[in-house]
């Protein structure tokens, strides 16, 4: 049985921890490293050269590479050859599709058993790109585009999708505001801002706070 070899990047030990225990046992895959930021998953995989890697969407802090979709669009770009399997928390269709056109051959998300991650690789060892049993996002052949193209294409989705004022709060709240300070800004009750925040939320598919700010962040929205 040929072995693959894999390496993991996330910003956090204990999630590396856990990759690296999911797969110790596993005679299909062999640890080439694990990362903790954008730059040495780069230099790792120049020198080793992987086969597949697995890689965290959100690693915030790093300076020349950045992350989110920039840096995956990086890696899909410079290392056509190795296979790249994202996990993330965040679970909007349009940011999902947009992965897939960057060139990944897989979305995970965090929410997801480690039996989901292990299905994936097990698609990637077969050579073929993993989709999740449940996505209604990603069309069986997706086109490809540029990274600009991909990040167009989300704004321009949730505009349309987004009422202009749960736009409004939107905007306000990924700026720092507390929903208190955009009822008093947009002289609107609490419950009304927080309704229209969840209700964006919902038409998103972003179920939290955290996941939502780097849904904007990462797609350049209402900067």
């Amino acid at each position: 049985m040929k072995k693959l070899r894999i390496a993991f990047a996330d910003d956090h030990p204990i999630v590396l921890a856990g990759l690296s225990n999911l797969i110790a046992d596993d005679p299909r895959f062999e640890l080439t490293g694990s990362l903790d930021n954008p730059t040495a998953l780069v230099q790792h995989i120049t020198q080793h050269q992987p086969d597949i890697v697995v890689t965290d969407f959100s690693m915030p802090g790093d300076d020349h590479y950045g992350d989110g979709l920039s840096f995956i669009g990086y890696l899909s770009r410079n290392f056509p050859n190795c296979r790249l399997l994202v996990v993330t928390m965040i679970t909007s269709p349009p940011i999902i599709a947009s992965l897939y056109r960057t060139g990944v051959s897989g979305v995970v998300l965090k929410s997801d058993q480690p039996n989901d991650l292990l299905d994936a690789l097990d698609c990637l060892y077969q050579g073929r790109r993993y989709l999740r049993a449940d996505s209604t996002a990603v069309p069986a052949a997706v086109p490809a585009g540029t990274q600009q193209e991909a990040l167009e294409d989300i704004r321009d989705r949730v505009i349309a999708s987004l009422s202009p004022k749960e736009q409004e709060v939107l905007r306000l709240f990924i700026g720092g505001h507390s929903l208190t300070a955009i009822a008093q800004t947009l002289n609107r009750s609490i419950k009304t801002i927080s309704n229209q925040k969840r209700s964006a939320m919902r038409k998103l598919d972003i179920p939290t706070d955290q996941a939502l700010i780097e849904f904007c962040v990462h797609t350049g929205l209402f900067r």
